[in-house]
């Protein structure tokens, strides 16, 4: 457990990496992006490659998050001085560096980590980083240059001292994932290109709600395929955690716009509900917090549909700072409650790094068609859209409830070895 406790600051420091990458659309409700140019698989294929290093070389996870932090600087750099500017396919190739980079953070945090609540902060703090950077409407959170450059220094800083701790003694080298795990990673890191090229194959017809519907089902069955073969335990707790990151998408949004895109009044309130889902799962109550989490915010979207008819108004920043606390608690929660069984079954990197992204991307690519959400950056959905999240939000939080109490899997030998979690399990 000192171990455990030492791993906080080097995994803090680097995590903070990510507010300079993040992929703004993890939390977006618009369906999957099928546009294709001669970039297209460079910029998807440098974050796959990534995921496949990242799951086959867990052992060595320092090392991941020096690569990582190193992407992450690198992107950062362009981002601001933009030495490419004239060469935007170079420009986009590098940014994606720093998406790769990303997710050799995470999954390198991930490997490490048998703490529910670490894995929990990995990813809400993927949430925050989202949140803070602006969806793709709000375009005024763009932090300074010196700001991105701290975050992404500080970065470095946390991969340095991992180092330094697996040197020292301090740290432990983490046990590789399994290999059945490490296989369905792969796997699951070629998803995107699969997308794409049934984007090049149906770029017309993609335009009919019916085939975007089809290749969201098809992505899900793969993703589902793939995790089923880690365990009836990883695909519960994995999905689960999909949803719920699918059902606090829209209301997140929605939480931004009655902020009035105002930081100082969202980030304390995504700052707060990070916290609360980090002590209920050291407290061992995630599933239940989750659970509650999501139902008291469909019955705030409820309301609020309910009282004011349409969206018009910009002016409840107490109300859009509710929302927001509610939804990034409902997924902390939701990822701790998921994370003993998949560390029993090693295969925590994995189900919450890319199956995770791929149950959440699925789900969205299926509902995309039942939404009138026209791509335009000041229109919010009409009434009905948020009735709809509402229905979501409750069945997130029945799958919390059923889907996460289920027996802990047993496995001998070392596949089920792990160091106490604070995570309870009933």
């Amino acid at each position: 457990m000192r171990t455990n406790r030492w791993l906080w600051g080097p995994a803090a420091l680097a995590l903070l990496a990510l507010f300079t990458v993040s992929d703004y659309a993890l939390l977006s409700t618009h369906g999957a992006h099928f546009g294709v140019s001669k970039y297209s698989v460079a910029t998807l294929g440098l974050p796959a490659l990534a995921v496949i290093a990242g799951v086959w070389l867990t052992r060595h996870w320092q090392w991941l998050l020096v690569a990582g932090t190193a992407g992450a600087l690198v992107a950062s750099v362009e981002s601001q001085v933009h030495f490419f500017s004239l060469r935007p396919g170079t420009s986009s190739i590098i940014g994606s560096l720093g998406a790769a980079g990303a997710v050799l953070i995470i999954i390198g945090v991930l490997a490490v980590t048998r703490d529910a609540a670490m894995a929990a902060t990995v990813v809400g703090v993927q949430v925050l980083a989202t949140l803070f950077r602006g969806m793709d409407w709000l375009d005024s959170t763009i932090p300074p240059m010196a700001v991105v450059f701290a975050l992404a220094g500080l970065g470095v800083l946390g991969a340095a001292l991992a180092v330094h701790a697996v040197r020292t003694g301090k740290a432990p080298r983490s046990e590789p994932v399994r290999r059945r795990a490490a296989i369905a990673g792969t796997a699951a890191a070629l998803l995107p290109l699969v997308l794409l090229g049934a984007g090049i194959l149906l770029q017309q017809a993609l335009v009919l709600p019916l085939v975007r519907a089809s290749a969201g089902l098809a992505l899900l069955l793969c993703t589902a395929g793939l995790t089923l073969a880690l365990g009836r335990g990883a695909f519960l707790r994995t999905v689960t955690a999909g949803f719920v990151l699918l059902a606090v998408a829209a209301p997140l949004n929605f939480g931004l716009y009655f902020s009035a895109s105002q930081f100082s009044t969202y980030a304390p309130a995504a700052v707060v509900g990070l916290g609360a889902g980090v002590l209920a799962a050291q407290l061992g109550r995630s599933a239940v917090t989750g659970a509650v989490a999501c139902a008291a915010l469909a019955a705030v979207m409820g309301l609020v549909v309910e009282v004011t008819g349409t969206h018009a108004d910009m002016t409840h920043s107490t109300l859009g700072s509710l929302i927001i606390a509610l939804g990034v608690l409902a997924v902390t929660s939701a990822v701790a409650a998921a994370t003993q069984a998949l560390v029993d079954l090693r295969a925590l990197p994995v189900a919450l790094g890319p199956l995770l992204i791929a149950f959440a991307l699925a789900f969205r690519q299926l509902i995309q068609p039942w939404l009138a959400y026209e791509k335009s950056t000041t229109q919010f959905p009409e009434q009905y859209y948020g009735s709809l999240w509402v229905v979501l939000l409750v069945l997130a939080a029945s799958a919390l409830l059923a889907g996460l109490y289920q027996p802990r899997e047993r496995h001998s030998g070392s596949e089920g070895r792990s160091l106490p979690s604070v995570e309870s399990s009933p």
